[in-house]
């Protein structure tokens, strides 16, 4: 009976996303069957990918939560028989989780909560980029862009959404509200683009329907999918556009994995916590030059200073220029 291996990433799901390199690594690294231990959110992202057996759900608010929710995930992993486990997740009810399961061999980051519980530690490389950081914990690699998978029904889903390739997609939400480019800089740049003769869809959660509206509003040939697409059919809608202008959010890692130019207008956090673009056509464009900047790694619900000038002063002129330039270096 071939070894089994379990890879277990419940971060947010941009970080999910960005441990796909890690699910190809490992899958070369141990020939044997290959799982996935994820957030019920973010088990479709990597969905139909072609290196993973099967995709398990960690619902941690849900059925899987508290001590009785825990021993019954854990009596599941016991039964699976798996030989070793890569937990890039740090908290410390996964390391109980992956302890109580009685996997053999444990790896995680040196810095991970209840450190003791796991069987090897990896030094954790917070200098490097979230790709190379997962990659680390397989043994180390350069950074390598994310892949999706869309089966056939989500690429006919994308098509239907958007007939003609070549539109400009705008990913204005975002979970935290200090990591949103404010809405109106936003209308103002999709105003803009769409003098420059560009098509627009917008793009994201169903809770961000209404933003997105108020940016496509009355704008000849914006498409407002946000709330529409499915997380893979949001991939494949990209796939059929030009470029990317969106926050440090998902969309911004999709963008990448998409292979398009991605437009990162950055707020309150900054690229060097590891979440950047890193495409060669990809663009960043935020306001250098304050002292209260980065204000956290994961935003705020507000600004803590009371006036959010790291998005306020970002003006839509600087992310127009970025669009421009980096369409003008496909065209080249």
């Amino acid at each position: 009976m071939e070894e089994a291996t379990l890879l277990v990433d419940t971060s947010f799901l941009g970080d999910v996303l960005l441990a796909e390199p890690l699910v190809r690594r490992l899958a070369e690294r141990h020939p044997g069957p290959l799982d996935l231990l994820t957030t019920p959110a973010a088990a479709p992202l990597l969905g139909n990918h072609p290196r993973l057996r099967e995709i398990l759900s960690f619902d941690k608010r849900g059925r899987d939560r508290g001590l009785g929710g825990l021993r019954r995930l854990a009596q599941d992993l016991r039964s699976r028989g798996y030989r070793r486990v890569y937990c890039s997740h740090r908290s410390w009810r996964t390391a109980m989780l992956l302890r109580m399961a009685g996997i053999p061999e444990r790896i995680a980051y040196d810095n991970a909560s209840a450190s003791f519980l796991y069987t090897d530690l990896v030094p954790y490389p917070k200098e490097l980029h979230e790709v190379e950081r997962s990659l680390a914990l397989g043994g180390g690699g350069d950074w390598e862009r994310p892949q999706m998978f869309p089966n056939d029904a989500e690429l006919a889903k994308a098509q239907e959404l958007l007939p003609q390739k070549g539109a400009i997609a705008l990913a204005p939400g975002s979970v935290w509200a200090t990591k949103r480019w404010p809405a109106e800089h936003f209308r103002t740049l999709a105003q803009a683009l769409v003098a420059d003769g560009h098509k627009l869809v917008l793009l994201g959660s169903p809770e961000d329907h209404e933003l997105t509206a108020s940016i496509a509003d009355g704008l000849d040939g914006a498409v407002n999918l946000a709330g529409v697409c499915k997380l893979r059919e949001s991939f494949a809608v990209l796939q059929r556009c030009a470029a990317i202008v969106t926050n440090d959010s998902l969309p911004l890692h999709l963008g990448t994995a998409a292979a398009i130019p991605v437009v990162a207008p950055f707020c309150s956090t900054v690229p060097a916590f590891g979440f950047g673009p890193r495409g060669p056509r990809d663009q960043v464009v935020e306001v250098a030059d304050l002292d209260c900047r980065p204000c956290g790694i994961h935003g705020h619900q507000s600004c803590p200073e009371g006036h959010f000038r790291c998005g306020q002063d970002l003006a839509p002129e600087r992310v127009l220029a970025a669009v421009r330039r980096a369409l003008q270096e496909i065209s080249v």
